[in-house]
């Protein structure tokens, strides 16, 4: 019993990631702005085709995440159900007319804070604070985490995958132990964002508890979880660095010395790229 985890495409350029078991269950988190074309290259190139994939789990309503551009089209072409939580529901609505056409044509999942099974696959939503930045009537929803486990008999294999996320609540912490693998947010190097010459109130969101994750506070949550989880970790993956105020060797530095600190640092880490694949992972 495997489980595979390989990210498409992590930023605010659009963010994707293909989720599968051996057998049969395959789900995309998030698919928007990366283009249509793209998300079905790369599916294409690991011998998987639109056709196969049972949903798509949707974290929030921001563009970056779900659009009308590609989320639409990829679910109402190929009959795959966007799961949002109801919490979204309105503020999906809101983002596009296309997404009330695509629940009429009954291609909207709504969940609640409740575990529910796609095929093979158990998701476990969990709660992360995640916000409008208050400003263009900005379109959030209620944004979510995911634990996703595959259970065969006795056997439970998990992955905790948890992305723009302001800070990192005892809830989220929570459901995050005990993960063979740790899909997390490592957005910024704080002096870059502060030094990058970006609108003051762009800068306070992101830094903000309800805007994006440091590379230290990324590295902190792995070295807690991680040494909380009594050695299940045995992959972290890096999602959604800032293109303008982080580098994949900050983010790494940074997450392997908070690692360090707690004799965890042996945990490989992979850092995602907005238009490239990132390594697989297999657990």
């Amino acid at each position: 019993m495997r489980m595979k985890l390989v990210n498409l495409g992590s930023g605010s350029g659009g963010n994707c990631t293909l989720v599968e078991t051996e057998r049969e269950t395959r789900l995309l988190i998030d698919a928007a702005r990366l283009g249509v074309n793209y998300i079905t290259d790369r599916l294409s190139e690991r011998e998987v085709s639109l056709d196969d994939v049972s949903g798509v789990l949707a974290t929030h309503m921001h563009g970056d995440h779900v659009d009308a551009g590609v989320t639409y089209p990829i679910c109402r072409k190929h009959g795959i159900p966007l799961y949002v939580h109801s919490g979204s529901f309105e503020d999906l609505l809101r983002r596009s007319k296309k997404f009330s056409e695509l629940d009429r044509a009954g291609l909207v999942r709504k969940f609640d804070d409740s575990p529910f099974a796609i095929g093979e696959l158990t998701v476990a939503p969990f709660a992360v604070p995640h916000g409008s930045g208050g400003w263009n009537r900005d379109i959030v929803g209620r944004p979510v985490g995911f634990r996703i486990s595959h259970i065969e008999g006795a056997s439970r294999k998990s992955f905790a995958f948890a992305t723009d996320l302001g800070e990192v609540t005892p809830e989220a912490e929570e459901a995050m132990l005990g993960a063979d693998a740790l899909a997390i947010e490592c957005n910024h190097d704080v002096r870059s964002e502060l030094d990058s010459g970006r609108p003051r109130f762009l800068v306070d969101w992101v830094l903000g508890g309800r805007g994006h994750l440091s590379n230290e506070q990324c590295g902190r949550t792995a070295a807690r979880v991680a040494s909380r989880s009594r050695g299940s970790v045995k992959r972290i993956l890096l999602l959604h660095l800032s293109e303008d105020c982080n580098t994949p060797k900050m983010a790494l530095d940074a997450v392997r010395e908070s690692l360090r600190l707690v004799g965890e640092d042996h945990i490989p880490i992979d850092v995602a790229a907005q238009r490239e694949p990132s390594a697989e992972i297999i657990i």
